[in-house]
């Protein structure tokens, strides 16, 4: 049986519901799975990372790693059941270096209202069609101007404006 659009907005009022509401619903689970599924990467937080990344200043990496998140520089998500915040692995090359490229890159990515991370992680693990359903962050640590330039292209951000 096909149900119409009509039909099926009828039948969710009578179970107390719209369709608008069931499709954010189903928006919203995704969006918890989805963060559940990028939690389970087990992504240093500020209690592991310390021992993995070097600052560039040589000094104590437990205390400027929420500095550096804080500031913008480090872009690090919100784990509730963890109560603190992980980094996303796409950020650190070799020997545990923050790639250079992760400044402009956040200075691109929107960061209004996302206080979490998660908005600025959903895109870059999410796929996308300007890098033929490829993952920005699986790209990024290989070719990161590819990357500033999908993201530019994205939020319209104009070559002009610089890094």
């Amino acid at each position: 049986m096909t149900v119409i659009p009509e039909e099926s907005d009828r039948v969710m009022e009578a179970a107390g519901g719209s369709a608008t509401q069931r499709s954010g619903a189903s928006a919203l689970e995704a969006s918890i799975d989805f963060r559940e599924t990028l939690l389970a990467n087990n992504w240093p937080d500020e209690s592991s990372l310390p021992g993995l990344v070097r600052t560039s200043h040589g000094g104590d990496a437990r205390t400027a790693l929420p500095l550096m998140r804080s500031g913008g520089v480090l872009p690090g998500v919100w784990s509730a059941l963890r109560e603190c915040f992980p980094y996303p692995d796409f950020q650190f090359g070799d020997g545990g270096r923050l790639i250079p490229e992760v400044l402009p890159l956040l200075g691109i990515l929107p960061a209004e209202g996302d206080d979490a991370g998660w908005r600025r992680a959903f895109w870059l693990y999410s796929p996308h069609a300007l890098l033929d359903g490829s993952v920005p962050s699986s790209i990024f640590a290989l070719d990161p101007l590819r990357i500033l330039e999908v993201a530019k292209a994205e939020f319209n951000v104009s070559p002009e404006s610089g890094w």
